[in-house]
């Protein structure tokens, strides 16, 4: 009687067993069930495959259906010829950050014809109190955007309606603190002016995370247009409200104009609409991250305003108009160029984290450019600190020199800073950038309150001192040890250029005692070209500065080049 093949099996045990089975009974096999146990064989192995990989692929496929809304914020495409893509959005940003920078110097210059120095003071004791809202108004959730590898439409829809519920809360706020402010300098003014300002927050919140977007696909056309065109429409707003002798409110309806533009242009560009309120997004760790980077920003931002409210405090609206326009004109290279730049490096820095030999030579390569164009930039603006305020601010403006000087040297410390900040927060030591930011407001209360002994110029004067002897020089220190570079290697970056700057900044000295021009203008162009040939001619004959500049030269070479190579 035959037997059935398949009798001689248990399908039903696990595979492992089965083939144990097989073997066992079948060890020796011929003819009819030797053909038959082969196709038994080839049947298993099929089956094995197919459970193994069709099925698995499958049911991946059917419980992960991707949502078509999630597709907006898929960035898998951008890392691609990352370095030349990175190298063309800081070209296009530096190029809109030029057009902008000759919008805010004929504002400055327009505006200071216009209106008082109080005018503007006013208006800066203020905005100590509106930057600080401003900061917990975006709650560091347009980084988490940013920075985070995989997000959803739920997650980004549930971080927009905490930035707005940010923003209407700090615009009540604002509303209701607005008599305090007022109490605290003494000027009635600041009740209206405060509650007037405190609608930015409302309006700004509510563009956060379309921003965060646009940033996260590296949308910088977009973005450099937004900000071209807001900026435009708040300035025309602000004079045309000066010229029709609306004073100080002038410098409150210009911002206001900005945020509603960017905030409707923002839209618009971003194509994004978000849903309701929805829970299980996952959404939490977003907010603890905002957290965390919000506290840090706090921080800082209170050892950065600590100088212009003690001035405010000390010296009254007319030395807090004299310091602010003087700190706008010394922070125009660095509040131009800089964002740009440091926008593009830190997903850059994030992306070689990992591998301390690539982010040591990028660290120090990218430091020994940066303090290359700094040096230049800002020792000049101090040497020829009297005509750069007389062309921009124009008569009447003669007290704010010796200030616009002084922050002209101390306006060396913030690049550098800058740069080792978002080191750090690149290689994930936010805990570590939080503790300086602690040390260095304990060591501006300490030098402001030696310089308030000497009145407003004295706590300019301590402002800016420490933070060129002390806090940087302890910075770098600071950073070295948790950055794989060492205090000794980040000071070699600056010695060559401080080297070619100091030489420079004799050279136009002695310029200006041989050579008087009459002309404000004329005398700037003929000393900047000056001092450019001076400084360039030294930086050739030195080696390390002549290595960063044929860099420097190659990377504009490659902003310069019209196909984006990908790899």
């Amino acid at each position: 009687m035959k037997r059935d093949f398949r009798q001689n099996f248990r399908f039903d045990l696990p595979e492992a067993r089965q083939g144990r089975v097989a073997k066992r009974q079948y060890c020796r096999p011929s003819g009819k069930n030797a053909v038959e146990f082969t196709k038994w064989r080839f049947r298993q192995k099929c089956l094995n495959y197919f459970s193994a990989h069709i099925l698995t692929t499958l049911h991946d496929d059917s419980s992960q259906v991707p949502n078509p809304k999630d597709q907006l914020f898929n960035a898998d495409h951008l890392k691609t010829g990352m370095k030349e893509r990175a190298v063309k959005s800081a070209g296009i940003t530096l190029a809109a950050q030029g057009i902008k920078l000759i919008l805010q110097l004929g504002s400055i210059a327009i505006l200071a014809r216009l209106l008082q120095p109080s005018d503007f003071g006013l208006i800066a004791m203020v905005t100590v109190f509106t930057g600080l809202a401003l900061q917990f108004m975006e709650g560091g959730l347009s980084m988490a955007t940013i920075q985070r590898d995989q997000i959803t439409h739920a997650q980004v829809s549930n971080l927009f309606w905490v930035n707005g519920a940010l923003g209407a809360g700090m615009c009540l706020l604002g509303i209701v603190v607005s008599p305090l402010v007022a109490t605290i300098y003494g000027e009635p003014r600041l009740t209206l002016v405060m509650a007037a300002m405190s609608l930015t927050f409302l309006i700004g919140g509510l563009s956060v995370q379309h921003d965060a977007l646009l940033r996260r696909q590296m949308r910088f056309k977009a973005i450099s247009l937004i900000d071209i065109v807001s900026m435009a429409a708040g300035i025309v707003a602000g004079i045309a409200s000066a010229l029709g002798g609306l004073e100080y409110w002038a410098l409150v309806i210009s911002p206001i104009t900005t945020f509603a533009t960017k905030t409707v242009m923002r839209w618009l560009s971003a194509r994004w609409v978000p849903s309701r309120l929805s829970r299980g997004s996952g959404v939490r760790p977003l907010l603890g991250f905002g957290a965390n980077l919000t506290g840090a920003n706090f921080i800082g931002y209170v050892a950065t305003n600590l100088t212009p409210f003690a001035i405010g405090y000390i010296g009254g609206a007319q030395a807090m108009g004299l310091f602010n326009r003087a700190k706008l004109l010394t922070s125009i290279p660095s509040s131009q160029m800089l964002p740009p730049v440091m926008n593009v490096l830190q997903p850059t820095l994030a992306r070689v984290a990992n591998d301390s030999v690539r982010l040591r030579s990028t660290i120090t390569s990218i430091m020994g450019k940066i303090v290359l164009g700094t040096m230049f930039v800002t020792l000049t603006m101090a040497v020829l600190a009297d005509w750069i305020v007389l062309l921009f601010l124009g008569p009447g403006w003669e007290d704010a020199i010796p200030i616009f000087r002084m922050l002209a040297v101390f306006s060396i410390v913030e690049p550098i800073a800058s740069f080792l900040a978002i080191s750090l927060v690149a290689i994930g030591n936010a805990r570590a950038l939080l503790r300086w930011k602690v040390i260095t407001l304990a060591i501006l209360i300490v030098s402001i309150g030696i310089g308030s002994f000497w009145g407003a110029f004295g706590v300019v004067a301590a402002y800016a001192l420490s933070g060129v002897f002390i806090r940087l020089p302890g910075f770098l220190y600071y950073t070295s040890r948790f950055l794989p570079v060492t205090f000794l290697e980040l000071v070699k970056t600056l010695v060559p250029p401080l080297i070619c700057a100091i030489a420079t900044i004799a050279t136009l000295h002695a310029l200006r005692q041989l050579v008087f021009i009459e002309s404000p203008v004329a005398s700037l162009a003929v000393f900047v070209f000056a001092a450019a040939v001076v400084y360039m001619a030294l930086c050739v004959v030195i080696k390390p500065t002549r290595h960063e500049l044929i860099e420097t030269l190659g990377l504009l070479k490659l902003i310069t080049s019209r196909k984006l190579a990908t790899k």
